[in-house]
């Protein structure tokens, strides 16, 4: 990918010997395409989707080398729908934060920043291959009854893997590679005055990567005002994993949710593979099974996804994708596929979509 560097304002680095030294680069992603939804609400629906086989984003990510294997390092990221140009929450409403980082011990930054859920179980489980990963093949279904604060549903993103939601008023610590070990550890200030446990957020993981194999963990336990008064909150943790076969690589995960306050939870079994099948040409197969317990009524939903991606260029590529979801387990269990607008009246739901995608 390439980046535009950009040169700081001279008033910000005039007292700095070396300007080489300190760099700003501008990224981003875009993300459009048509949709086939086959039932919302009882019916057929076509529509112009943004960012679903990427999140709209764009930011800015800066270091400044202060010497002796340390540097100063900043990001700040937004997001944005494409079909409009409105912002997705605030301006800066994925990513805020401001840290130190070396390569001997790691990286430390304070602000708002992303779980182990997500670092570990999405980008650290699939590796290179995860930017094939669409919001369509994460997390949604007829799960409702778990309680996700601010989420669709009830239930989007339930257990972190998509990164949908970030953890504000956060200290993060990520540790340096140790000969394919990577670890770290996230604390979130609930910020309640007379309690330090209202509100908060803990978070860890661990990673170790060794040639063709990955193994990957991690733990969020994330209290919310709306559960219980901030006392609780959603609870996940999971196992996660990856194998390169020849130009094939394997992964799989496991994870469990738990609402502490309900007692309402729901695992997930997902197995997939990513197949270079042509030149520029590339095929993403991903089965899950989703099942929730007695006090969610023992719902489940089985999924399945295939999504062919062909690179135009190192920053630039088309794709088509085909998404099935079958749920049941009770009466009334509705099928609902990640990132669409709405559940289907019935137990099935089936995506088409065709759409491209930039990065810069």
């Amino acid at each position: 990918m390439k980046s535009a560097r950009l040169l700081l304002p001279l008033a910000l680095t005039c007292a700095t010997p070396a300007v080489a030294q300190t760099t700003t680069t501008l990224y981003g992603i875009i993300d459009a395409g048509v949709n086939y939804l086959s039932n919302y609400g009882g019916k057929g629906s076509w529509s112009m989707d943004t960012g679903l086989l990427s999140p709209n984003l764009f930011g800015l990510r800066g270091s400044e080398a202060l010497g002796n294997d340390m540097k100063a390092v900043f990001t700040l990221e937004g997001q944005f729908a494409a079909d409009n140009g409105a912002s997705v929450g605030p301006l800066f409403g994925r990513q805020a934060y401001v840290g130190l980082s070396s390569q001997s011990w790691g990286t430390l930054t304070l602000g708002k920043q992303y779980d182990f859920s997500f670092d570990m179980l999405g980008p650290g489980r699939y590796g290179p291959s995860f930017p094939m990963i669409g919001l369509y093949n994460l997390r949604l279904g007829p799960f409702g009854g778990l309680g996700v604060p601010g989420m669709p549903g009830g239930a989007m993103d339930f257990d972190g893997v998509a990164g949908a939601k970030r953890v504000d008023n956060s200290v993060k610590f990520t540790s340096a590679n140790y000969g394919g070990l990577t670890f770290g550890a996230l604390y979130g200030f609930g910020e309640q005055p007379g309690s330090m446990g209202q509100g908060r957020t803990y978070s860890a993981g661990l990673s170790y990567a060794r040639g063709p194999f990955a193994l990957t963990a991690a733990i969020t336990d994330a209290r919310n005002a709306a559960i219980n008064n901030g006392n609780d909150g959603i609870r996940t943790w999971g196992l996660g994993g990856r194998y390169q076969l020849g130009g094939a690589v394997l992964n799989a995960l496991y994870t469990n949710t738990r609402n502490t306050f309900t007692g309402g939870s729901v695992q997930v079994a997902q197995v997939g593979t990513t197949l270079p099948v042509a030149a520029s040409t590339t095929l993403l197969l991903d089965y899950q099974y989703q099942w929730a317990n007695a006090t969610l009524n023992k719902v489940h939903a089985h999924q399945a996804s295939a999504t062919l991606g062909y690179a135009l260029s190192k920053r630039t590529d088309a794709y088509a994708a085909l998404v099935y979801q079958r749920a049941g387990g009770a009466p009334g269990a509705t099928a609902w596929i990640a990132g669409m607008n709405g559940p289907s009246d019935g137990k099935t739901q089936t995506l088409v979509r065709v759409g491209m995608r930039h990065m810069f």
